[in-house]
């Protein structure tokens, strides 16, 4: 808890030493709490990677237990096709450890879908009533299979797991303290540029902070999770109260003194990122809104400080991207464009503590990641598809603080035209931006007192800064056809089909 207010008192001390107009006193504190909650992000991510550097591994712990195992699917409204393929996937990795069941809360089930399990030996369970959502299926379904199982693995319809999926996953189940283990999402569908951001925005994350969170807070990502079901009833089921019940099930579960086994392998090897703006917003509203919602839990958890630590860090995470980006759009629109000033400081003073956290900041992350398939190119598409995201992430906090029902939403997987329809805000707030770098500029270029011509430099660079990005993040959404050919999607699918399971074990050196 002290951890967590220590950031608001923060950003409260700093707005009462330079608070400038008593009107946006508001808006000073909010733009304090961006740049502490930036810094405090920040420092988690470098204590996190070098957690990751000294205690990530990955080890067989001897032989597979004997352990059975329930591969739950679940679909809703999805593509029969999409869903056959995955069907067959998850059987081919289950090899007769357990048994396949395909949770369908279609609105619309497809009678060839029920036939098509019928025929391969998949159990086809169906609702007419969809209380929790995805949550409550899967509650449902391991109430009904009674004690058959020791272990329930869960996928998306279109996440694919790869025939060695269990001999990989099984073996950390030897040790009794493991309460699920989590395989990363692999994007292989890359279809459009919305796609490749979604991508290189997990990379950081599956990469990084997962392996980091490993055996300490790493969680459920909703597909790809092995849970051991008796963990699981202990937790009360999946918490069914959050639309992302995947993180609040895996807090409960970390209460419990279980630990979380994080396996960074390519052991899913087809997955579909959102394709279009309306999908991505979709996804990121969902999970936005699920994380807002697990504040009381967290300040209310028996936690280790470590795992408490990262979990609210990732709340910090959505308040930083969401309202508080929007925050930091405002103050400069509010200062060039209607000269009312927000926050009164020195500017000289401000670059000379500021500017070197930002350069070795942004120095320290390129570092970080320089290993990864990333790059220039995956820091530019990371950064355009994070200022898409601000309107949702922002109207998913409002809703929060509202206590708004919000229905959940499968991210879609199809073609949703209209693109420029929802960038409403985003196009806006860039030709504000826009405005504002030529009113800020004629400024300079007046007559007016050093001190303020510095000022009004600071914030033309911070509104090009933000503009920048904001046109970025335009143009991958506006141009949204799909790519004619994705060598990355044949090569990961080429290797996959090459590989048997004791040449998977070979490669990551398991043995």
């Amino acid at each position: 808890m002290i951890y967590f207010t220590s950031s608001f008192i923060a950003a409260g001390i700093l707005t009462f030493f330079t608070r400038a107009s008593p009107a946006f006193i508001w808006l000073a504190y909010l733009l304090w709490l961006s740049i502490v909650l930036g810094i405090f992000n920040f420092v988690n991510f470098v204590l996190i990677f070098f957690r990751r550097k000294k205690n990530y591994e990955l080890k067989l712990v001897g032989q597979s237990p004997n352990l059975r195992v329930a591969a739950f699917i679940t679909s809703y409204n999805e593509d029969p096709e999409i869903v056959k393929g995955t069907i067959r996937s998850v059987i081919a990795a289950v090899d007769g450890r357990g048994d396949v069941y395909l949770l369908d809360d279609s609105t619309d089930p497809d009678k060839k879908l029920y036939e098509f399990c019928r025929e391969n030996n998949v159990r086809y369970i169906h609702r007419t009533k969809r209380r929790g959502y995805k949550a409550g299926a899967i509650n449902d379904a391991l109430k009904e299979i009674e004690d058959k199982y020791d272990l329930v693995a869960i996928f998306d319809a279109d996440q694919r797991p790869t025939e060695d999926f269990f001999d990989v996953v099984l073996p950390q189940f030897k040790d009794e303290r493991v309460g699920f283990v989590q395989i990363p999402q692999n994007y292989t569908e890359l279809r459009t540029r919305i796609s490749m951001g979604s991508k290189y925005q997990q990379e950081p994350f599956i990469k990084v902070i997962m392996e980091g969170r490993d055996r300490v807070s790493a969680f459920s990502l909703g597909s790809g999770t092995v849970f051991r079901i008796s963990a699981l009833k202990r937790a009360g089921y999946l918490y069914e109260k959050s639309i992302t019940e995947d993180a609040a099930t895996s807090v409960k579960i970390h209460e419990l003194g279980y630990t979380s086994k994080y396996i960074d392998r390519q052991l899913i090897w087809y997955g579909e990122p959102p394709a279009y703006a309306s999908s991505y917003f979709t996804q990121q509203s969902r999970w936005s809104l699920g994380t807002f919602q697990m504040l009381r839990e967290l300040l209310s958890s028996n936690l280790s400080f470590g795992a408490f630590y990262d979990y609210i860090s990732g709340w910090f995470y959505w308040m930083e991207t969401g309202p508080l980006t929007l925050v930091q759009l405002l103050g400069p629109i509010m200062f060039l464009a209607l000269r009312v000033p927000i926050i009164e400081i020195n500017p000289i003073l401000y670059l000379l503590f500021y500017f070197p956290y930002v350069l070795f900041s942004f120095s320290s992350y390129i570092a970080i990641m320089r290993r990864q398939e990333y790059g220039l190119k995956g820091f530019l598409y990371h950064q355009f598809i994070e200022y898409l995201e601000v309107m949702p992430v922002t109207a998913s906090f409002f809703a929060w603080i509202m206590r708004r029902k919000v229905p959940f939403k499968v991210t879609p997987k199809g073609r949703i035209a209209g693109s420029a329809r929802v960038l409403v805000f985003h196009l806006t707030f860039l030709a504000l931006l826009c405005i504002s770098i030529v009113l800020g500029i004629n400024w300079v270029l007046s007559p007016a007192p050093i001190i303020i011509k510095e000022a009004v430099a600071v914030n033309v660079a911070w509104a090009i800064y933000h503009a920048f990005f904001m046109a970025g993040g335009a143009y991958i959404a506006l141009n949204s056809r799909e790519f004619e050919h994705n060598p990355y999607t044949h090569s990961v699918r080429a290797q996959t089909n090459v590989k048997s399971k004791l040449g998977i074990l070979r490669k990551v050196k398991l043995l």
